[in-house]
């Protein structure tokens, strides 16, 4: 079994994001347009609207983690950021503030 030490201990954070993206469940549904990603087991958490993006980001009240994201309209939202086509990207911060007064920590 492994140490829990600072130095050799496994690296918790480290194992965590891998379990999550691994556990990253997808869906695009085409009668609502919209896609849907869960990163991680389901939990319940806050959706909070991002401007920016133009996208709805969910986020664990507690941790302020953020666990998913939907993506509302999504072709004309593809079309308007992707507007060449191809793979698509989105880079959300590992925590989001629930005030509105706080930006997402990067």
């Amino acid at each position: 079994m492994a140490e829990d030490t600072k130095d050799d201990g496994p690296d918790y954070a480290e194992e965590n994001a891998l379990r999550n993206a691994s556990e990253s469940l997808h869906n695009y549904d085409p009668a609502a347009d919209t896609f849907t990603a869960v990163f991680g087991a389901p939990v319940p958490a806050a959706t909070i609207y991002d401007e920016e993006r133009e996208i709805l980001v969910r986020v664990e009240p507690q941790s302020h983690a953020v666990v998913g994201f939907t993506i509302p309209n999504f072709k004309a939202w593809y079309a308007k950021n992707y507007p060449d086509g191809g793979e698509w990207e989105l880079d959300l911060p590992p925590t989001w503030p629930i005030g509105a007064d706080e930006p997402p920590a990067e």
